[in-house]
């Protein structure tokens, strides 16, 4: 089952790691989300395949902190798309 990091909850269960868990917007757009260790808002990224040369480009999005968090993946989705 695919991981949904809409849901606040889902993002709060999830361990601090350096790999991103990422969700699929789209063929060949993700949205991923890293846990922060030390308690914070966690950091959003964005993996978009470049069709050119056939590889992925990483973005930070930043934290979204100064939202609500139930805000916080519809305002990264809309800065990744």
């Amino acid at each position: 089952m695919a991981l949904d990091l809409s849901r606040v909850g889902k993002r709060g269960e999830l361990k601090a790691r350096r790999e991103p868990y990422w969700q699929r917007l789209r063929a060949g757009c993700f949205l991923g989300f890293r846990p922060s260790k030390a308690g914070g808002a966690g950091t959003w990224i964005v993996r978009v395949l470049d069709p050119d040369t056939g590889k992925y480009q990483l973005k930070s999005l930043g934290d979204f902190g100064t939202l609500p968090p139930n805000e916080r993946f519809a305002n990264a989705r809309k800065a990744a798309e």
